[in-house]
């Protein structure tokens, strides 16, 4: 693993197209492992972790934080494969690549958005009822950070995968969660102000592929729905029985899809 400046986490190994794999909150590279295992040879695969987290460094600032810094880290990791990729995002990964798509310097040659949260879009549809639910889970969210309980950011595992998942994680996991909370309440914070209208979603101008679990959140179904609804070159696939958490849970399945998406996109690798 290496490191870009100012240290960004990356990796980068393989030949054929590019995929550029970006995380979520709470993860590092090595959280697209199982699937990157599945997606066998003739790929130039490329790792990296967002800010605060791995080896990235937090420099966002910690008051009206936006989505500024993770565009410019995705446009330095473009800048330095240097060749057309797709661009492949969990979660607030997710959220971070659609922000690029939209505000970004490098054109990716395509998206994967695998539960994707860009949650302003659902402000910008008038989904108002979906779009508190996020605010009511943030705002207790942050009132036990700062006061200064260890464990808030269970809050955000059990909205995405239910009551009780934080609690079912392994003890390393939640030990890396607590470890990271300041971070991906950067996250919240600047996910929440990113707030393009729905003419910015339909400029997205690459294909994309939009994933879902079926038994998701539902504002989550609905982010998605949105999403491939107004990116004009979108598909929308649900992984029945699947939640939030599908590079973990549905490894093989998401494979199958980016492979399936890149070969329509670039041809055979």
């Amino acid at each position: 693993m290496a490191t870009l400046s100012p240290d960004i986490e990356y990796a980068d190994r393989g030949r054929g197209p590019a995929l550029l794999f970006v995380p979520g909150s709470f993860g590092t590279g090595a959280g697209w492992r199982a699937v990157i295992d599945k997606m066998g040879n003739g790929y130039r695969i490329v790792t990296t972790s967002l800010l605060g987290y791995g080896a990235t460094a937090e420099r966002r600032p910690s008051h009206n934080p936006t989505m500024a810094e993770q565009v410019e880290v995705l446009d330095a990791i473009l800048d330095r494969i240097d060749a057309p990729a797709h661009v492949v995002g969990h979660s607030y990964g997710g959220l971070a690549t659609v922000a690029h798509a939209i505000l970004g310097k490098r054109r990716p040659a395509s998206l994967v958005l695998v539960e994707a949260n860009p949650l302003g879009i659902l402000r910008a549809a008038d989904d108002q009822a979906y779009y508190d639910l996020f605010g009511a889970m943030t705002k207790v969210n942050f009132a036990e950070f700062e006061a200064g309980r260890p464990d808030a950011a269970r809050r955000v595992i059990d909205f995405y995968a239910g009551s009780g998942a934080f609690d079912e994680l392994p003890q390393k996991v939640r030990d890396y969660i607590v470890a990271t909370t300041a971070s991906n309440i950067l996250d919240w914070a600047s996910g929440t102000a990113f707030r393009p209208v729905l003419a910015d979603y339909s400029a997205i101008a690459v294909p994309t592929l939009v994933v879902r679990g079926g038994d998701g959140h539902p504002a989550m179904l609905r982010i998605a729905e949105l999403l491939a609804a107004r990116i004009p070159r979108a598909t929308l696939v649900t992984i029945e029985g699947g939640r939030h958490f599908l590079p973990a849970t549905h490894a093989a399945a998401i494979a199958n899809l980016i492979a399936t998406h890149v070969l329509s996109v670039s041809g055979p690798p």
